[in-house]
């Protein structure tokens, strides 16, 4: 039935609307579970990828509100979290497990050697949070960050060519523990590299429908196509 409506809008070109409509509402639902767990949230990822020996620090839109709105952003409907990992280990997922977070996604590019697995999704009492696997190259790290197929809806896309994705590269630091609406979480100690790398030099002043396109950063399309995984 899904498969039949997307069809359906896509004939009429009315597919890119509707996912907007539908985007809109779920995303502002999402944004009061973050109000209300978020911090919670927080606390829970941290205590278990402590236990596994990493250093979760805040990234990309839960960073930017950290530096910018000391707190979340009103309108972030999930959080982003990362770790200096070469991908996630059986003894992550049991921790983040006992602590409560169910993983529902990966995020994957294939490659010769297998599926080089980026990013998980996990989910706490109805908040998501994505935990971005940051890797080194030279004297950065960098993620990945999935973008909407150009024209084919997610579920065709992700059977077929996959999704465009860019490089996000931040400086390598240290992190320190900070508070973050009453919790000590780590944040870099190069935060403001970090928020221009990110979000560009203007990153204090927020912006409506903010985009890479008209703005300066150290976001690299490399032509890399990634892939989802749901559970």
């Amino acid at each position: 039935m899904r498969d039949l409506v997307v069809k359906i809008l896509v004939k009429f070109g009315l597919y890119k609307t509707a996912v907007k409509w539908i985007s809109y509402f779920k995303e502002a639902y999402e944004a009061k579970r973050v109000k209300k767990y978020g911090v919670e949230t927080l606390r829970q990822a941290d205590a278990a990828l402590t236990e596994c020996g990493h250093e979760m620090f805040l990234i990309f839109g839960t960073l930017l509100g950290a530096v910018r709105d000391h707190g979340f952003i009103p309108f972030d409907y999930d959080l982003d979290v990362g770790i200096v990992a070469d991908g996630p280990t059986e003894e992550i997922h049991k921790a983040m497990k006992a602590h409560g977070l169910k993983m529902t996604r990966q995020t994957y590019i294939r490659t010769e050697k297998g599926d080089w697995i980026t990013e998980e999704t996990y989910n706490y009492k109805g908040v998501g949070i994505d935990l971005y696997f940051f890797f080194e190259d030279g004297p950065d790290w960098y993620a990945f960050g999935p973008k909407h197929h150009e024209y084919k809806d997610w579920k065709e896309a992700n059977a077929t060519d996959g999704f465009p994705t860019v490089r996000a590269y931040v400086p390598q630091c240290k992190f320190e523990r900070q508070d973050f609406l009453g919790v000590q979480v780590y944040l870099p100690v190069e935060a403001d590299a970090w928020c221009r790398a990110l979000y560009a030099d203007d990153y204090m002043t927020p912006v409506k429908n903010w985009d890479l396109k008209t703005h300066k950063t150290r976001h690299k399309w490399t032509g890399e196509r990634c892939y989802r995984r749901d559970y």
